[in-house]
């Protein structure tokens, strides 16, 4: 079974699936995504006291979900709570960002997509996905290359510094 060569739980799955079938309420949606901008907001703190200060960081952008469980509930757009975008940088170059990319996810309570520009040049992405049980206000996050789906390790911030190098 796929779920057991990522080490996804049978209830992320049995979870994400059946709130992706049932009828969706304005209070259940917006408790989620409550949830969702704390945990991610934590993951960002997290990042931010293990890397320190030899780096600076930018959290003005913004954006909110226009995902379809927000639409389904035709949640006022004032009423999303905005998710921060960090971004990192260092000597002046952004060396890293984090963009929440959705919450509603099959097998996962969340993405966030990390792109990397390593002093070498090019670009690396990385995604992070949560593994916790939605509302569980708890995480999870593995991180998981693109070319290495099956692989998901736990996702650990005092690790991180080496993929900026």
């Amino acid at each position: 079974m796929a779920t057991e060569q990522v080490g996804i739980s049978d209830n992320i799955v049995s979870a994400t699936i059946a709130e992706s079938r049932d009828k969706p309420n304005k209070k259940h949606v917006l408790a989620r995504l409550r949830d969702w901008q704390a945990r991610v907001h934590a993951l960002y703190d997290a990042v931010q006291k293990t890397l320190g200060s030899d780096y600076a960081y930018d959290r003005s952008g913004n954006q909110e979900s226009a995902e379809d469980m927000v639409q389904r509930v035709r949640l006022d757009p004032a009423k999303v709570p905005k998710l921060d975008i960090l971004r990192i940088e260092q000597d002046g170059k952004a060396v890293a960002t984090f963009v929440p990319r959705g919450l509603w996810i099959i097998g996962a309570n969340g993405r966030v997509d990390v792109i990397i520009t390593p002093r070498s040049g090019g670009r690396r992405l990385f995604m992070l996905i949560d593994h916790s049980l939605p509302l569980s206000s708890e995480s999870d996050w593995r991180i998981v290359r693109p070319s290495d789906q099956l692989h998901q390790p736990p996702f650990l911030p005092e690790r991180f510094g080496e993929l900026l190098e």
